[in-house]
């Protein structure tokens, strides 16, 4: 297997998800080909991660029901050191991410409809209290689509976008920390997937466009922001039929990562143990390759230069893809890490 490419001060952080004192955050790193890690938090449920985007600092969520927490360290030469601790104020906390400027960090409270914004001082640790954006909306699936449930956020320059898996909506903020009070983000547009899509993470195309995988729809959708519901290309995220293997009988497709040239994009068949890669160059996603990870779950993928890591929660395992051209070839194993749900490169300051 070719030699996955991380620098000498990179190392591959791991939410270790579930409820024993050896979950947590745990810290890999590569010795000459052989994996070592460590635990370097305990913490029930770490469910995400995300860097700062100018210091050593990774930020987490965690829990279930309505304990939602958020989580703070500094990773460096020295070692880890807990920042900051407190509550999302909200239920079940499944994705942050800190705005280009550093400043703010913004959590998607899935189960209680709600995004946690929590100010950062110049250390990245938590300053003030954690303020709730309301959001609201409904899809046609009742059980999961009730009211909005924000899966995802992230940025496209200096644009917030955050994935409704309950709405079934794409959600646009632009952000304000000028000290002035008011309003953080303001919602400035909504555009709506096809109903029952139930969008759970997207990725930015180079083109400007969206892919967004369809944990209700078991689809991949892509298409542009503005557009109305039938403008996404819609296509189906497996080859495979009949009843799924891992924890459902039905698919429940989980996260999307792209190649660093945007040409395809790498989708999790979470229930189907498979890794489906899309060629998204043209206006219809093709499906050209799917792969058995070789894991129960696969929960997150991180892309590597060459490689795809894959963190398969159920198997309490990390594997990996080699790329040939840009397509994933057998499944690899890294190491055994318990629960492992997330993956993140992290630079030691």
């Amino acid at each position: 297997m070719s030699k996955i490419r991380f620098a000498k001060d990179e190392v591959l952080l791991v939410a270790s998800r579930g409820i024993e004192q050896h979950h947590g955050l745990w810290l890999w790193s590569d010795q000459d080909g052989s994996w070592a890690g460590r635990q370097i938090g305990a913490v029930r449920q770490l469910s995400s991660l995300t860097g700062h985007p100018h210091l050593p600092v990774v930020y987490g969520t965690a829990g279930t029901g309505q304990d939602g927490s958020l989580h703070a360290w500094r990773i460096d030469a020295d070692g880890a050191v807990k920042l900051s601790e407190t509550s999302s104020e909200g239920a079940e906390p499944c994705d942050l991410e800190v705005d280009p400027s550093g400043r703010l960090l913004i959590a998607t409270n899935y189960t209680s409809s709600t995004l946690a914004l929590q100010r950062l001082d110049a250390a990245g640790a938590f300053e003030g209290p954690v303020s709730l954006l309301r959001l609201s909306g409904n899809g046609p699936e009742t059980d999961r689509q009730d009211d909005a449930h924000p899966h995802q956020a992230f940025f496209v320059g200096d644009i917030l976008i955050v994935i409704d898996l309950g709405a079934d909506l794409v959600r646009e903020f632009a952000l304000r920390l000028d000290g002035q009070g008011g309003d953080i983000l303001t919602e400035i547009r909504t555009t709506p997937v096809p109903a029952g899509t139930g969008p759970r993470h997207g990725v930015a195309l180079p083109d400007g466009r969206l892919a967004i995988s369809g944990e209700l729809g078991e689809n991949l959708i892509v298409g542009r922001l503005g557009g109305g519901a039938d403008d996404w290309a819609n296509v189906r995220s497996t080859r495979l039929s009949g009843p799924a293997k891992t924890r459902w009988t039905r698919n429940y497709p989980g996260d999307i990562r792209r190649s660093p040239d945007g040409r395809h994009v790498y989708f999790a068949n979470r229930s189907h143990d498979t890794l489906a890669t899309f060629e998204v160059s043209g206006a219809v996603p093709e499906l050209v390759s799917e792969r058995d990870t070789k894991v129960r779950w696969p929960q997150h993928i991180l892309v590597r230069d060459g490689h795809l890591l894959i963190a398969g929660w159920d198997s309490a395992s990390v594997v990996s893809m080699p790329l040939s051209d840009g397509i994933p070839q057998e499944a690899q194993p890294l190491f055994d890490c318990y629960g492992a749900g997330w993956l993140h490169a992290h630079t030691i300051g």
